[in-house]
């Protein structure tokens, strides 16, 4: 609810996992036989507080134009099924019932997650030259001109058949060997990693997405913190200091807004 209605779920608690199920999330994540599943990281809390800074990165231009502030509220529940957008619209456009589908983009195949030798390989050969490309790199050719998969909507519907047919094929080498050969080639790939090999990525690194502090009160040894996910060319923006202990900057703030040094105490 906004700005005193009184919606039927204003007194409900609003916690991650209860968003994710009200929204709709759990039901199009995982596979057909698997779904409903819990996303694996609080992506409601995540997407309501990026909602929060768009609004309040709307109400700052306004409030520099018209001088005059304004009232924020931020829905999790809206910003879960904003976040949503193709598959809300296709079942507001288009009637399609969002269905969980796995590691397919149902909107095209060959496009989603295959095995190769050490684990998965996500691959998105959404045009017909890009199938092409990857049917020959494999040394499938037979595959481009098979009439299950030689057209879009024919791959679509022999999907199971075609990944069948790729992972024999990418099953003689590593993610790493296909990402690199597949990308060079013009086939958008890249390996499924851990979040320690995401980390560890070099274009993480190169962006300088971490950050150290050497010395950190109360902890031993350096600690390592991860900045935003952009940069600006008045100045990147930086973690200044560590996370702060439990209660570090209390009485500093009830200070400045105006409690004595005997309230506080």
């Amino acid at each position: 609810s906004g700005f005193g209605q009184e919606g039927p779920m204003r007194a409900a608690p609003a916690y991650d996992q209860i968003i994710q199920g009200l929204s709709g999330i759990m039901s199009i994540t995982g596979t057909p036989q698997a779904a409903p599943l819990r996303v694996g990281y609080p992506v409601a809390d995540t997407l309501a507080g990026m909602m929060a800074a768009f609004a309040i990165s709307s109400a700052l231009v306004r409030r520099n134009a018209t001088g005059e502030g304004g009232f924020i509220d931020v829905s999790m529940l809206d910003s879960a099924l904003t976040a949503m957008g193709w598959v809300v619209s296709n079942y507001l456009i288009a009637g399609v019932e969002p269905q969980a589908h796995g590691n397919d983009n149902i909107t095209a195949a060959p496009s989603g997650a295959f095995r190769t030798r050490d684990g998965l390989i996500n691959i998105a050969a959404n045009k017909q030259e890009q199938f092409v490309a990857l049917v020959a790199m494999l040394g499938r050719e037979d595959l481009s001109l098979d009439e299950r998969f030689a057209q879009r909507e024919n791959r679509k519907r022999n999907r199971a058949a075609l990944t069948a047919e790729l992972e024999s094929e990418l099953a003689k080498n590593d993610s790493a060997h296909w990402e690199a050969a597949l990308n060079r080639i013009g086939v958008p790939a890249g390996s499924v990693l851990s979040v320690p090999q995401a980390l560890a990525l070099p274009q993480v690194q190169q962006r300088e997405f971490l950050k150290t502090f050497d010395a950190v009160d109360g902890v031993d040894g350096p600690l390592t913190v991860s900045r935003t996910g952009f940069k600006l060319s008045g100045g990147d923006p930086d973690v200044h200091t560590p996370p702060p202990q439990l209660g570090q900057h209390t009485d500093e703030f009830l200070r400045s807004v105006g409690y004595s040094a005997s309230e506080i105490a």
